[in-house]
């Protein structure tokens, strides 16, 4: 057992997630490699709507069937399981062929130590953990419940002392093809990209999940030690402090396939908005020690990150004991401006701190303060609206009203200089008349978002809101409003944007996009994203991803920024 790959669906904190559990792996002597050459394969999943929920087992589906689709001669199991250069492609040819139902193949019970190991992890392994381990080929199920650094580390021990069994000499060994397998250099493999600010509604799972392609037998999960007893109703689980992902290492390598860095230092959500699933699956509250979010810091600063986002289940919680505001006994300002001026103090070489989401209870004129008193905090803020009505977020149990965000934008607006705000709206919320939709839309040109993460209102099972059927909004009225939602972002980013022609902006430089890659007028060109998030292209300079250089903004389009390279920043 010598490499492992990942695939992380969903949010920042997922993406987080991943890279500890990468960290463990690579603990254990694994080096990480393109999942069809893979000996471990990771899913960590998400749960939040049907969609995440479908697109999460369509992944473990993929990972169990590339093995099976494309086996390898007799005796050479292993080579099933890392031969294959296009797994995506493989999957498909194999889709109208009698292969197609990987269940229908016999595995040979005697190769178990030899295959490839299927683990699933994260949400969707948290809320259907039955459903996850009864897919043929899944190895093993880890959610939130349990201890995973702990049953991962074992796991790892298990199938380590089965491969030692199978290459005694009284075990068919693998030979030469072993050998074979890992003889030539493996580049890792990316988890994921910073567009987690941006991601548009419908967007195709292969855009949002890296590929991978697992295996294995019947048994799942036999004999774990501490299994304590997974079932689909989460919330009756008994959650501990110290279980699930927040036993996971520390981080300090640079994160695959990001040029800024999550920091995730709060977990759990209690707060129950009637559309969500998330305090069913993290229910527990944690929040890191602000000493050891400092020693991790610095640990990522040192790998090459100048940049650092703060993450969390529910960010403005750090440092509580509940998301619930009327029970909670300090004001956010406190633990969370703490943990910001330690980071900004204590961390050297630390140029941007950015902040994932955070409500009008959490962003109180103490906490800007304090924020406004660090220049590495950037001045762009991510603030869920999700709906301008007061009566629809009262439905969605949101703790906040249309008055609390206008109050909570205009305190930004009045502490940065010319702040970035972007939002999450939901459109179709259950019973949302047009003139509640009305209502959104004045806050909308109220607040003037530079982009706005407009999608349609998804059931999910388990929560208040799916029972509302009878309020379900029409498809079709639903896309006319996502599509007015996104003109007036679209408008209001040019406006914005334009404001900057002629300054000069530090820019952050990432991996060349594929539009840069394909289309002959950004030939030559990079990009970048400034200090209020929008992404300014310009002649790279020879500049690797991951610098800060200044740039001058000179021109500006409707879907992009351009401008000239003055000097490297730093």
């Amino acid at each position: 057992m010598k490499t492992f790959s990942i695939t992380t669906l969903g949010c920042r904190v997922n993406h987080y997630e991943s890279e500890q559990l990468a960290t463990l792996l690579r603990g254990r002597g694994l080096v990480q490699a393109p999942p069809e050459r893979a000996d471990v394969r990771v899913v960590h999943t998400c749960s939040v709507t049907v969609q995440a929920a479908s697109k999460s087992r369509q992944s473990v589906r993929r990972m169990t069937r590339l093995s099976i689709l494309s086996p390898a001669p007799a005796g050479d199991r292993e080579a099933a399981c890392i031969g294959v250069t296009d797994p995506i492609a493989a999957i498909r040819a194999a889709s109208d062929s009698s292969l197609s139902d990987a269940s229908s193949i016999p595995l040979d019970a005697s190769d178990a130590a030899r295959r490839c190991r299927v683990i699933v992890t994260g949400c969707w392994a948290t809320s259907h953990p039955t459903e996850a381990a009864a897919l043929r080929g899944v190895d093993a199920v880890l959610g939130h419940h349990q201890n995973v650094e702990r049953e991962l580390s074992r796991l790892l021990t298990q199938w380590e002392a089965e491969e030692q069994t199978s290459r005694s000499p009284t075990s068919p060994g693998r030979g030469a093809a072993e050998s074979k397998t890992h003889a030539e250099p493996i580049s890792p493999e990316p988890i994921g990209n910073d567009k987690w600010m941006i991601q548009q509604a419908g967007t195709r799972a292969e855009l949002i999940t890296t590929a991978n392609e697992p295996h294995r037998a019947n048994e799942v999960n036999v004999k774990l030690e501490s299994d304590e007893n997974p079932c689909e109703e989460v919330n009756e689980v008994a959650v501990k402090k110290g279980s699930g992902m927040t036993t996971l290492p520390q981080l300090g390598e640079r994160q695959t396939g990001h040029q800024r860095a999550f920091l995730k230092v709060q977990d759990g959500c209690d707060a129950h908005c009637t559309y969500c699933i998330i305090p069913q699956l993290r229910p527990v509250l944690w929040s890191k020690p602000i000493d050891e979010a400092v020693d991790e810091a610095r640990r990522l600063v040192g790998a090459g990150h100048v940049e650092l986002v703060l993450t969390g289940i529910f960010l403005g919680a750090y440092g509580q004991s509940t998301a619930l505001r009327r029970r909670q006994t300090v004001s956010t300002a406190e633990p969370l401006g703490k943990l910001v001026e330690a980071l900004c103090t204590r961390v050297p070489g630390l140029g941007r701190l950015r902040m994932s989401s955070l409500e009008p209870g959490d962003l109180t004129e103490e906490l800007i303060g304090t924020l406004r008193g660090h220049p590495q905090v950037v001045p762009h803020f991510h603030l869920p609206l999700q709906s301008g009505s007061d009566a629809l977020l009262r439905r969605m149990n949101r703790q906040y009203g249309r008055q609390d965000f206008l109050e909570m934008a205009a305190r930004v607006e009045a502490a940065f200089d010319r702040p970035a705000i972007t939002t999450d709206i939901i459109v179709g919320f259950p019973g949302e008349t047009d003139a509640e939709f009305e209502r959104t839309l004045e806050v909308v040109e109220r607040v003037r978002f530079i982009h706005i993460h407009a999608f349609s209102y998804s059931p999910r099972p388990k929560t208040a809101a799916a029972r509302w059927t009878k309020e379900y909004v029409r498809g079709p009225i639903v896309n006319q409003r996502i599509d007015r939602l996104r003109e007036l972002s679209s408008a209001h980013s040019l406006e914005f944007r334009r404001r900057f022609v002629g300054e000069t902006v530090e820019v952050l430089v990432e991996r060349p996009s594929g539009d840069e890659r394909e289309m002959e007028v950004l030939a030559g060109f990079r990009h970048g994203r400034c200090e209020r998030y929008f992404a300014v292209h310009f002649e790279s300079g020879g500049l690797e991803p991951g610098t800060l250089a200044r740039v001058r903004i000179d021109r500006i389009m409707p879907t992009r920024t351009f401008g000239t390279l003055l000097e490297r920043a730093r």
